[in-house]
């Protein structure tokens, strides 16, 4: 099964960043109202790039914070409406894999120790400050793949954004690809070895060796990521979508886009 995941800032010339979680406030209007996408461009991405069609909606719902596509498809997975694993088409000025967030070291070292059928139960985890930390709007895809959830990811960044914001310790054998401007394959994944600690960056190369050869490792989860707009093709055939308003990443002048879309999915 495929699912569309949608971030409202994607239709932004504007990147926000260093955008703390729990912001409130929206994005200034003098400073990012101006970047949004004009409604005829937004309709033509939904249409042209993704395939979608007022005639031919799929199921999907508009959410506010993008960690809440992940509750979305634990509500459809226990309905049975949605099979695991599954493919994600994340379209998004970020990459929400952990970058920024220190759950990735709590992912690695703890909860890949858990059954898999137990993980989704064990998501708070305590950060070096002390505080309790649950899945976010910036980690929800790598719980996601420690669930097991996703096969297969692929990241339509921002063509104005970094476009590799992930953690380079949850790729394969911790090396990545990158190429500006055009499509790349990347693998995610995500490894546990209990005995050492995960290499830093600058690690020699038998240090990293020695840590992967005794690690437990994940299923591969192949990552494509896309940096331009025109190298987005789809034709429509999503299983569910989902959109996250994401409002401390927005203007609040950019809300109409959810009216847009909603045009394109029936609401469940």
């Amino acid at each position: 099964m495929k699912l569309l995941d949608l971030d409202m800032d994607y239709f932004m010339e504007n990147i926000a960043i260093g955008i703390t979680e729990s912001r409130e406030e929206r994005l200034s209007e003098d400073e990012y109202g101006y970047c949004v996408w004009s409604e005829q461009r937004i309709r033509s991405f939904l249409e042209d790039n993704l395939g979608l069609s007022k005639d031919r909606k799929i199921k999907g719902r508009i959410v506010t914070g993008h960690n809440e596509a992940l509750f979305f498809w634990q509500e459809l997975i226990t309905k049975d409406s949605l099979e695991t694993p599954f493919e994600v088409v994340h379209i998004d000025s970020h990459a929400d894999l952990g970058l920024g967030y220190l759950s990735w070291t709590y992912i690695l070292d703890d909860l890949l120790q858990y059954p898999v059928e137990e993980r989704r139960m064990h998501t708070k985890y305590l950060d070096c400050f002390g505080q309790l930390n649950d899945v976010g709007i910036g980690d929800y895809l790598l719980y996601a793949i420690a669930f097991r959830w996703i096969n297969s990811l692929t990241y339509c960044a921002n063509p104005n954004g970094n476009k590799n914001d992930y953690v380079w310790e949850t790729l394969k054998d911790f090396e990545e690809k990158f190429i500006w401007d055009k499509p790349v394959e990347n693998t995610i994944q995500l490894v546990c070895n209990p005995d050492m600690e995960i290499p830093s960056y600058d690690a020699d190369k038998q240090e990293k060796q020695a840590y992967l050869k005794n690690a437990v490792k994940e299923p591969e989860v192949p990552l494509l990521i896309i940096p331009s707009i025109q190298d987005v093709k789809y034709n429509g055939d999503f299983d569910f979508v989902v959109m996250a308003q994401s409002p401390n990443y927005t203007p609040a002048s950019a809300d109409f886009i959810m009216d847009i879309v909603r045009e394109y999915i029936v609401e469940i």
